[in-house]
């Protein structure tokens, strides 16, 4: 029997966000015991929580997230952990358990850095690795459909140039950022994941509902 793992975490106006960005707000339009029925406004940065970022984000002539294949998001994953854990440091190949050797060509790539173990407080966007150039190189290679990592980015926060998304994009490549509870998958064998953007039209990015079936 099928077992769903939910990868996302809740949207809600307390919750920690990248420096610098907004939190979301919520309002209530209508209520049930005056309206009728219950009705809420949401503002938010798409880049808020569990997200996708398209090439179009860092790229002037990158795709925008509704023109992206939704088989990027969707089909066959492979989950690596960063040995050393959280610690501010970019990681390669040879940082990666289990050996990159299993990883399929055209399957989607998934690193568990181990900060999201420190989600909810400010270490989580402070400690977090970053994949190095050879790393991304070979996952390039390798034709991963998509990179996905528990890590609120993909380059150290603040970075001038941000040359792991641009990268990344370069290859055609989407990113999804802030997965959880990614210590619940298993890094022996493949698995399915489906993390689906909106379908928002010309826009860098979106929101995502993640999850894995085992």
């Amino acid at each position: 029997m099928s077992r769903i793992i939910d990868l996302s975490y809740p949207l809600e106006d307390s919750m920690l966000v990248y420096p610098n960005n907004e939190r979301p707000t919520f309002s209530w339009k209508a209520r049930a015991n005056s309206e009728g029925y219950n009705l809420t406004r949401m503002t938010m940065i798409v880049h808020t929580g569990t997200h996708v970022d398209s090439p179009m984000h860092f790229l002037a002539g990158g795709d925008p997230i509704d023109e992206m294949p939704l088989d990027c998001f969707y089909g066959e994953a492979r989950l690596f952990r960063v040995k050393s854990g959280p610690n501010s440091k970019e990681f390669g190949p040879d940082d990666l358990s289990p050996s990159l050797e299993l990883l399929e060509d055209g399957a989607i790539f998934i690193v568990d850095t181990g900060v999201h173990r420190h989600a909810h407080t400010a270490e989580y966007n402070s400690l977090y690795p970053w994949p190095s150039t050879e790393l991304i190189e070979l996952l390039l290679n390798k034709k991963i459909r998509c990179y996905m990592t528990d890590a609120t980015a993909v380059d150290p926060v603040g970075s001038p140039d941000s040359p792991v998304h641009k990268a990344l994009f370069k290859g055609g490549v989407p990113i999804v950022e802030n997965l959880a509870n990614l210590s619940e998958l298993p890094d022996k064998e493949s698995f399915v994941v489906s993390a689906a953007p909106l379908k928002l039209a010309g826009r860098e990015g979106s929101p995502c509902r993640a999850f894995a079936v085992l």
